[in-house]
């Protein structure tokens, strides 16, 4: 049985060329270009063919290969054959030339030598045709190729693109082979992890979704690495490891370099966003001004090809490298690199965003993804964005003003979609807010016939003054128009009026629906985990719509060496909060006083921060107090703190925010911390239009929009106390209902070491007790 070659695979990798443009991105709109190819066939005569198979067979090395691939059309004019390649462009036909794209005129050289060999032509008729996807207007080269020079041609393009192949195919047999023969990297197991490697491989296997609530300790990120690699049996299976954290990538890095200790050879790539990947600082791709989207496409082989021959891992640091050593855009590289990669590390979004998803591998029979899923309970509110959308007027305003004077003019049309936005002003309540079940579809079909005006407004325009600003303001626009297209009635519509700006929003309150439809459709295996994945039939609902198994695995903690104490004799709610600052104070006095130390203070908003925060007066330890809007810099700044500080330091910061998930307070960093409230997310129109929607389908609308999102920040942030076997700490939860039987249930059963106390007394007297009982 002989290898399979395509022929644009052919052209692609041995004559690509050209810069990196905008209009390369929008080329990706597969469906435009698919409706312009259509439009041309479909005026062929009778006698004219469109997308013909043909396939040749050849031998190189002494192995054989079939060269094969869909020619758009075999013309037949008047009694001549005339081959024809189409490709759509969004660029002014005047500025396109025969060698705009080379890889699409070796594409059309490399359909004639196989189709003029099938048919013992010695001359055959070629022509490259580009549509314009703006007017459906056309530009032909016609081109007279005779056989000898189209053999040259196809037998070197082929030696090339073999000599590449051989590497990517020595690549998966490496990969397939160690595969089987790689150890565990660690000579004990903890307690749990062969569980959830057993589980996690037979989900692999079988295909199936798998949820696993996987304690801090447990090992779950090499475990599932790991299993699920042992799982891989098809040279097409990538496996696909998402976190929403940064911290979550690196631990996934430190696992494969684990197992590449231990003899795997795979080729593995780490996503990075592009605002952070981007060596220009450019939003906008422009040839003119970026030297790294100047001639792209020529360097970008050669920058291939030098990376897969000298390292396995592509993170961050290395493609940027390399980006730099070829003059090349690192971030586009890493995605080229993708797929050449079996172990991909990036954030949901490139799984999930219908605006960001790599349909490459999740709208392409070609590969069998796998997909691990870190941090799972992020995912809920995550899923619920990505199929979400916002438009102010005031884009359509600033859109109207860069595009003025321009042609196709849409001041027409901006003007239709601003009177609609506001029509709604009288329906506004008296809080400013309106919504409604149903998408407008007037806006949409009017923001449709922007988008389309613009579109050819970028193509012809090269150059003007805010192009950039401009662009935002487009993509601001087709995303929402994106998601019109998606409404679903676990959709709102929903307008606001807020110092007298009016927004429109598609609210999606459920995504669970189509996170399903990936998975099902798109994925062969998907395994959910988290150490907060409370209550599990909450996670499940949210996610895959009940589906699949779940397990839940024994911390390997001592769970004595954790003390959780519960005052709930006292009141956290809004009405309350002046009445628990003095309890609360106290509190803390009493912990950092006991032992000196690193302590954290969790509360459920910033206001309610600052008003405890206010009321301390000379403290005898130092402070850290969270900014809101903090960036990752700011983050390691204050964390860098609790590893270098001499006296006792008391962090005061928010529930859900930064230092309540994805930081390692590992050893001494962290003594104790107290939990004020119960997280519950703030009361709004969207969270009390969450809660109608789930009344209806769960009958448990409250819990499922307030009560269990806001748990699982509680049950996060605790988890900064205990990060390694060795952690001991001390954990105070603050509030009355801690002490109801909904609340006790959601608390995670490695929690054994409880006591309900209320008075400062009992309080400071359980405290001194658990430290002198661990010689702290």
């Amino acid at each position: 049985m002989s290898n399979k070659i395509a022929v644009k695979d052919v052209a692609i990798f041995v004559y690509n060329s050209g810069d990196l443009t905008n209009e390369f991105f929008s080329n990706k709109d597969l469906e435009e270009g698919s409706k312009a190819h259509s439009y041309l066939q479909a005026k062929y005569n009778e006698e004219s063919n469109k997308e013909v198979y043909i396939k040749l067979d050849v031998n190189f090395n002494k192995e054989d290969y079939t060269v094969h691939g869909f020619i758009d059309g075999v013309l037949n004019e008047f009694g001549k054959t005339i081959i024809e390649e189409i490709k759509s462009t969004k660029l002014e036909l005047e500025q396109v030339t025969l060698d705009y794209h080379l890889e699409y005129l070796a594409q059309l050289k490399l359909y004639s030598y196989i189709f003029a060999s099938n048919n013992n032509l010695s001359i055959i008729n070629a022509r490259l045709t580009y549509i314009s996807v703006i007017d459906y207007k056309t530009k032909s080269f016609d081109l007279i190729f005779n056989i000898d020079e189209l053999e040259r041609f196809f037998l070197d393009s082929i030696e090339q693109y073999l000599d590449f192949k051989n590497l990517i195919d020595q690549n998966l047999e490496a990969k397939m082979e160690t595969i089987k023969t790689i150890k565990f990297p660690f000579k004990n197991m903890r307690a749990g992890q062969r569980d959830l490697m057993k589980s996690c491989y037979q989900t692999m296997r079988d295909n199936e979704i798998l949820y696993a609530i996987a304690p801090t300790g447990i090992g779950k990120t090499i475990a599932t690495i790991f299993s699920s690699l042992k799982a891989l049996n098809d040279k097409s299976e990538k496996l696909f490891y998402l976190t929403a954290k940064g911290m979550g990538k690196t631990i996934a890095v430190d696992s494969l370099k684990l197992l590449q200790k231990q003899g795997l050879k795979m080729k593995s790539l780490v996503l990075t966003a592009k605002a952070k990947s981007c060596l220009h600082g450019h939003k906008i791709c422009d040839p003119e001004k970026c030297i790294y989207a100047k001639g792209f496409f020529n360097r970008l082989q050669g920058a291939t090809k030098e990376i897969l021959e000298e390292t396995d891992i592509f993170d961050f640091e290395t493609v940027t490298k390399y980006a730099l050593k070829h003059q090349i855009c690192s971030f586009e590289f890493s995605l080229y690199l993708s797929y050449f990669c079996d172990f991909i590390i990036a954030d949901y979004n490139y799984v999930f965003d219908p605006r960001a998803h790599l349909i490459r591998y999740f709208e392409n029979d070609e590969y069998k993804p796998k997909i691990l899923i870190d941090e799972a309970h992020n995912l809920i509110s995550r899923s619920k964005d990505m199929f979400s959308s916002r438009l102010s007027m005031i884009t359509l305003y600033t859109l109207r003003k860069y595009l003025t004077g321009l042609k196709p003019v849409i001041r027409s049309d901006v003007n239709v979609a601003i009177t609609l936005f506001e029509g709604y002003i009288e329906k506004l309540n008296s809080e400013g807010t309106y919504y409604s079940f149903s998408n407008d579809e007037n806006i949409y079909i009017a923001l449709k016939k922007i988008i389309t005006k613009c579109d050819q407004i970028f193509s012809d325009e090269k150059e003007f003054k805010n192009r950039d600003q401009a662009l935002d303001c487009y993509f601001e626009i087709k995303d929402y128009v994106t998601i019109c297209e998606l409404y679903e009635e676990s959709h709102r519509f929903l307008v606001k009026k807020e110092n007298e700006e009016i927004t429109i929003s598609l609210l999606c309150l459920d995504a669970s629906k189509f996170i399903l439809e990936r998975i099902k459709n798109d994925c062969y295996g998907v395994v959910f985990f988290s150490a907060t994945l409370y209550p599990m039939q909450y996670h499940m609902d949210l996610l895959t719509k009940g589906e699949g198994k779940f397990i839940e695995l024994k911390s390997s903690f001592d769970s004595s060496n954790l003390k959780i104490i519960v005052n709930n004799k006292i009141s956290t709610k809004y009405k309350s909060r002046d009445e628990s600052i003095d309890q609360i104070i106290d509190a803390i006095d009493i912990l950092v006083n006991t032992k000196k130390g690193n302590y954290i203070i969790f509360f459920p908003s910033y206001a309610y921060l600052n008003m405890v925060v206010d009321n301390i007066i000379h403290p005898n330890y130092d402070m850290l107090i969270q900014k809101s809007n903090m960036d990752d810099v700011m983050r390691d700044e204050y964390f860098l703190k609790f590893k270098k500080n001499d006296r006792t330091l008391v962090g005061f910061f928010v529930l859900g925010g930064v230092f309540a998930e994805g930081l390692d307070f590992i050893g001494d960093l962290l003594s104790g911390a107290i939990i004020v409230g119960v997280g519950i997310p703030q009361v709004c129109l969207e969270n009390n239009l969450l809660k109608d929607y789930f009344d209806d389908i769960y009958e448990e609308g409250f819990d499922y929009a307030y009560t269990y999102p806001g748990f699982n920040r509680v049950v996060q942030a605790c988890g900064r106390v205990i990060r390694s076997e060795d952690d001991k700490g001390i954990l105070i939860l603050m509030d009355e209902r801690y002490g109801y039987r909904l609340y006790q249930s959601l608390m995670p059963t490695h929690w054994t070491n409880i006591k309900q106390i209320s008075n400062s007394y009992d309080i400071k007297k359980e405290i001194n007790d658990f430290w002198r009982k661990n010689n702290d």
